[in-house]
């Protein structure tokens, strides 16, 4: 990636990979959330478009943080805010899983199933069609060999993906 892209980071249990492949490697170029908390990613992505409007502004979220503040896409569409989004998606509030984990262990609770309010996969949801409902061009990327080709398109189009 060029000098011109900025990444906020919201993505959380899928940061570890994400700085992997898109290590921060300038200051002021690389975001992220504090304390783990849920729903700024987006929000943050736009917030940093609008003061730095020359860059390339991509906010990462997982699906449970993209939950708490998808909307802020339709933001992005009406007002024109050029940011880019992508949802890391693995069908859970996994980083809420591992926080609940990591106090039932300090606490001596025996590990046991989480409710089923800790699942998104069922109903799938459609995070690329919800994009285009408010006005985001979007798209899925459902296999590893289509991450390069769709990251590409990503960083080539005016749009928002």
């Amino acid at each position: 990636m060029g000098d011109d892209v900025v990444i906020f980071d919201e993505a959380l249990t899928s940061s570890p990979e994400l700085t992997l492949h898109i290590p921060p490697r300038k200051p002021g170029h690389y975001f992220c959330t504090r304390g783990g908390s849920l729903g700024v990613g987006f929000p943050g992505a736009l917030g940093v478009k609008l003061a730095m409007p020359d860059k390339t502004v991509i906010g990462f979220s997982g699906d449970g943080g993209s939950m708490y503040t998808f909307q802020a896409l339709w933001t992005a569409a009406h007002h024109d805010i050029g940011a880019k989004f992508v949802v890391c998606n693995n069908r859970s509030y996994q980083l809420l899983k591992l926080n609940v984990q990591q106090y039932w262990l300090e606490r001596g609770f025996a590990d046991h199933a989480f409710p089923a309010s800790f699942d998104l996969g069922s109903p799938e949801i459609r995070f690329d069609e919800l994009a285009r409902s408010m006005g985001v061009p979007s798209a899925r990327v459902e296999a590893p060999e289509e991450a390069g080709p769709r990251s590409q398109r990503l960083l080539r189009s005016p749009a928002r993906i």
